[in-house]
């Protein structure tokens, strides 16, 4: 498994090396399901590097592989052979491109549902919205049923490029036709009192 972190079985995490990210959770759900893990990372700052030592390098096993960040090419193939991708993340992230890629390659995320993930993630049909760590280890005795060719469907109706070429030119059309005002009046912040003439 891959943790965004990816389970090569059952996923790994890509990304920043950060609480947020939930790599340790990753970890934990991984090993209770009997799962290898593949976390893919980086750890550029002082306090990524704490966090790994602290929280993560405790909890790994022999069969736990870290590697850091790959190109593309690097993240496809991982992402192929991949049961899942674990998305355990903790604060509400606005998109999270790692979900939209693994789906691209047939991958099923599992994910807390923050941020951006439930409409990223079709419960039941591309992966798993799991409300705790428990849910998600039990989510992954569940993906074996997920059909791959839903989750690279999805990502082409949700993601590709002629897609959201499309809608940008939607969206530019209704903005000079004046039908979609680049700012509403209503939410316009407040104009500035003209300071008081001194007396």
């Amino acid at each position: 498994m891959i943790a965004g972190s990816a389970l090569r079985v059952a996923g790994f995490p890509i990304g920043r090396m950060s609480p947020d990210k939930g790599v340790d959770r990753a970890v934990r759900i991984a090993r209770r399901a009997g799962k290898r893990l593949v976390i893919v990372t980086r750890m550029g700052e002082a306090g990524e590097r704490a966090y790994y030592r602290r929280c993560v390098r405790p909890l790994l096993g022999p069969d736990a592989e870290v590697s850091r960040e790959r190109t593309l090419a690097g993240r496809v193939e991982l992402f192929r052979g991949a049961t899942a991708l674990l998305n355990p993340i903790s604060w509400p992230e606005p998109f999270g491109l790692v979900m939209a890629e693994a789906l691209a390659t047939g991958t099923p995320v599992l994910a807390f549902p923050n941020g951006a993930a439930p409409e990223i993630v079709e419960h039941g049909l591309t992966g798993y919205l799991c409300a705790d760590e428990d849910a998600m280890t039990a989510a992954i005795g569940q993906v074996p049923g997920l059909e791959r060719r839903r989750c690279r469907a999805a990502a082409e109706q949700l993601f590709s490029i002629d897609r959201m070429a499309r809608n940008h030119v939607r969206l530019y059309r209704r903005v000079l036709s004046g039908r979609y005002p680049l700012a509403d009046p209503r939410h316009a912040a407040p104009q500035q009192l003209a300071p008081r003439a001194s007396a």
